[in-house]
């Protein structure tokens, strides 16, 4: 099933690929909400641009996203507090909330439908106060409302939440869809189906042809390029799972648990009655091989709605920082005139709107806060090498290449329908066995830098645990930051 956004916005008309060489003034990597809000902005100032996206407009962590439009984002201002002080901690809380205001702003301005809704936003707490107590405190101090409450409209007791005015929830495909016909129209070029494969000096290079610019963005979710930047060093990525449901009773309210990975709820529209988005876990990408996510997702709703049907299960992949603040600025010190946002940690929406106005400014060479919070510079060794530890033992040299058949035997013991890692003279390969019996045999090493895959069970997807790149059973890329398909076998 797709996520809820696509099965009510169906599939959109297709924009052209990129049709040889061109030139521009910002060439941006990525179609996903921070790149057509960055093409809006620039627009607005008047400098041309384009987007390249592999897929189409929406189509990744934007379509999967539950559609928070919010400030709140868990537990985080007490902590920003003690490891960043008040100056850079604040930015973070101001910039948020002030997105919340701009996407409302835009919605009305350019006339978006996309079901943007004023609600109030919580975090929920069913192991005592203290935390939220001690968020709340935080939150005031930067200049967020806070309001402590007892009172919820969960299924379920809590022992209070933290509660967020005037927040707002709405349907992210929908408005990323909207404004980027708007950016089009004030001469922004959008070319989708056009992956981009890698950028050399300050020329973007796809299969359909290259972009020569003076500015280049990477707004793909995770950076393609390993050196320089050392991203690969710096983040992790995150599977979440995600069901709606028809059936259950209104919730006006968006609801995340203070624990990391636990149960989010908000409300939603769907085919004009109301819905409910239940979400949860925080795996590992790769990391899933058990599977089962959305079979758990449904009896924990059925526990508390019994007559509620399901509408559509999905999963999305957030990139998580060591430090939990995006990067959102210039990509290293070595090319200053690429720059990037990445790392949302599960809250791009609202961390979106803050990149395209800060890239944007930079590119327009507008004074920013050049000692920011979002500094992707801010590069701390010790947090980053407890990513690069754990990968190091799944990371080799070079792919294999040669071409082989796998026993007959072999593939007809293997489950249909599952993949599977078979070893055979000392190689491994990924094997899919679709439900025909036929066997789709691919290299079992991320293209990327040369990990083991896993395969998800979910999603019926092979991922790499190392940096989080994801690959149908027929090997095509579906996340980065690989730029390569998985190797075919057979």
């Amino acid at each position: 099933m797709a996520s809820i956004w696509r099965e009510k916005n169906g599939e959109e008309t297709r924009r052209p690929q990129l049709a040889g060489d061109m030139e521009t003034e910002a060439a941006i990597i990525g179609g996903g909400l921070t790149g057509v809000l960055l093409a809006y902005r620039l627009r607005e100032r008047g400098i041309a641009c384009c987007v390249l996206e592999a897929d189409a407009v929406g189509s990744g962590t934007t379509g999967g996203s539950t559609g928070k439009v919010t400030a709140q984002h868990g537990l985080i201002y007490a902590k920003l507090l003690s490891e960043f002080g008040r100056t850079k901690a604040k930015e973070y809380a101001q910039c948020n909330a002030a997105a919340v205001e701009e996407y409302a702003y835009l919605v009305e301005k350019e006339g978006i439908a996309c079901d943007f809704t004023r609600c109030s936003a919580y975090v929920y707490s069913r192991d005592g106060m203290a935390a939220l107590r001690d968020e709340a405190e935080a939150a005031r101090r930067l200049g967020l409302n806070a309001v402590l409450s007892e009172v919820t409209k969960l299924p379920f007791p809590v022992d209070g939440a933290l509660c967020f005015p005037d927040q707002a929830r709405f349907d992210p495909l929908a408005f990323a869809r909207g404004l980027a016909k708007r950016a089009e129209e004030m001469g922004a070029a959008i070319f989708e189906q056009t992956r981009v494969t890698g950028v050399e000096d300050m020329c973007v290079l796809t299969a359909e042809g290259t972009v020569q610019a003076k500015h280049v963005v990477f707004a793909c979710h995770y950076p393609i390029i390993n050196i320089p930047g050392y991203y690969f060093l710096r983040m992790s990525q995150q599977r979440s799972f995600a069901i709606a449901l028809r059936g259950a009773p209104p919730l006006s309210g968006a609801y995340i648990d203070a624990q990391q990975g636990a149960l989010s709820f908000r409300g939603a529209r769907f085919q004009d009655a109301d819905a409910l988005i239940l979400a949860a876990y925080d795996v590992r990408s790769g990391k899933n091989t058990a599977g089962g996510k959305y079979r758990e997702l449904l009896s924990i709703a059925r526990k508390f709605y019994p007559e509620c049907e399901l509408i559509a299960q999905w999963s999305a992949q957030d990139c998580r920082t060591a430090d939990e603040v995006p990067y959102i600025g210039r990509y290293s010190a070595e090319t200053p005139n690429w720059y990037v946002a990445t790392g949302f940690n599960k809250w791009g929406i609202t961390n979106a709107m803050v990149a395209a106005a800060r890239i944007a400014a930079m590119i327009a060479g507008e004074a920013v806060e050049e000692d920011s919070i979002y500094d992707p510079q801010r590069f701390k060794l010790l947090p980053s090498m407890k990513n690069l530890a754990g990968d190091a033992g799944n990371t080799i040299a070079g792919l294999a290449k040669e071409a082989f058949s796998l026993p007959e035997e072999t593939l007809s013991a293997l489950p249909r329908g599952e993949g599977s890692i078979v070893e055979h003279e000392g190689e491994k390969y990924a094997v899919y066995r679709d439900e025909s019996g036929e066997a789709h045999i691919l290299s079992s090493r991320c293209p990327h830098l040369g990990c083991r895959l896993e395969w998800n069970p979910d999603d019926r997807t092979w991922e790499c645990p190392c940096h989080g790149s994801r690959f149908s059973i027929n090997g095509e890329i579906l996340s980065e930051p690989t730029v390569r398909e998985l190797e075919r076998k057979a």
